[in-house]
């Protein structure tokens, strides 16, 4: 698939009509103008030299596009970019201008095929009055904020390129709570992906939350005065015998359970290795800074953890592999987790 650059807008001279006038000085960046054109009674006449924008939001019936006029001495070059958020997709037919005939040869299988969000097609005209179509990529930025209603997030909006995946999105956080996704509404609304195409109607997304549900305190807590948290490709997990258990991964992969504790105190627990002894082992640590780690064929032992300072501290235990070799059942566990505030 051919790679398209259309100029943004602020690239393009001033003047003219439509989103951006063509009256710039030489160049790429000021080649083409970007027009909006609204179908009036189902036809939109195209211009030369441009990119004629069409947004269609609802139910338009087909859609008939007029190829501009043939000018002396040149050979016409022009581009649709149909943006089209409507449920059904219309009909899209193309006429030539009064007294011409125009035929089209298509360059690849899918030039005709439209789909809900951005399509863009090329047109350009070869020396017979054959029309060359291209099914183009663009190169827009669209600019899309993120609302995490409630939630904590570092960012409030990111730019993503028109037509292509997100890739990434950012991940909020809300104490007691966990994160279920961007949707398009505060309530309701389409659920959107990192994999899905970046839309022109999409211009702002809402983080959709739900209560968390600890699957460990019953487990390891008897207390149940911790709330445990283990997120990722390969999450820890309660197993058969009632002990947290690190999820499996490969070689240089690493799987947490976190806890979070407040003010100073002690934190004991038991733990075990089944693991390549040596080299991949199951680490604790506080505030990021490692305390103990333990590796190959432990059996349960006990351990004391204290925590000093005020506020609150993040406890993670991380079971972490090097860049080879496995042994064992290749994982740790946590059991009995007990959390005593120091007095006074």
């Amino acid at each position: 698939m051919d790679v398209l650059y259309i100029p943004q807008l602020d690239e393009i001279g001033t003047g003219g009509d439509g989103e951006g006038g063509g009256g710039g000085s030489g160049g790429v960046a000021a080649r083409y103008r970007i027009l909006r054109r609204v179908p009036e009674d189902g036809v939109v006449n195209l211009t030369d030299r441009a990119i004629t924008r069409i947004d269609i939001t609802s139910d338009v019936g087909p859609l008939r596009l007029v190829v501009p006029p043939e000018a002396k001495g040149s050979a016409r070059d022009f581009f649709v970019r149909l943006v089209i958020t409507a449920d059904e997709i219309p009909e899209v037919t193309f006429a030539a201008p009064a007294g011409e005939a125009i035929s089209f040869e298509d360059v690849d299988g899918d030039v005709f095929r439209c789909e809900t969000g951005v399509n863009v097609f090329a047109f350009t005209e070869t020396d017979g009055g054959i029309f060359i179509v291209n099914r183009k990529q663009i190169d827009i930025d669209l600019e899309v904020e993120f609302d995490p209603c409630g939630g904590d997030l570092d960012v409030t909006s990111a730019t993503f390129k028109l037509g292509a995946q997100y890739s990434t999105l950012p991940k909020p956080t809300m104490a007691g709570h966990t994160f279920a996704g961007w949707f398009t509404e505060a309530e309701d609304g389409v659920k959107v992906e990192a994999t899905d195409r970046c839309k022109t109607g999409v211009v702002k997304l809402y983080a959709h939350w739900e209560v968390y549900v600890d699957p460990f305190v019953d487990a390891i807590c008897a207390a149940r005065n911790l709330t445990f948290f283990s997120e990722g490709d390969s999450p820890w997990f309660v197993d058969g015998d009632g002990a947290a258990r690190s999820g499996p991964i490969g070689d240089n992969g690493s799987t947490s359970l976190t806890t979070t504790v407040q003010g100073a105190g002690t934190l004991s627990f038991r733990w075990r290795t089944s693991s390549e002894g040596s080299y991949d082992f199951l680490r604790v640590r506080v505030d990021g800074s490692e305390a103990s780690s333990i590796s190959g064929e432990s059996g349960w032992l006990d351990f004391s953890l204290p925590v000093s300072g005020t506020g609150s501290h993040t406890v993670e235990w991380a079971y972490t592999k090097d860049g080879s070799v496995s042994n064992g059942e290749d994982c740790g566990w946590i059991d009995d987790v007990v959390w005593t505030p120091a007095e006074g």
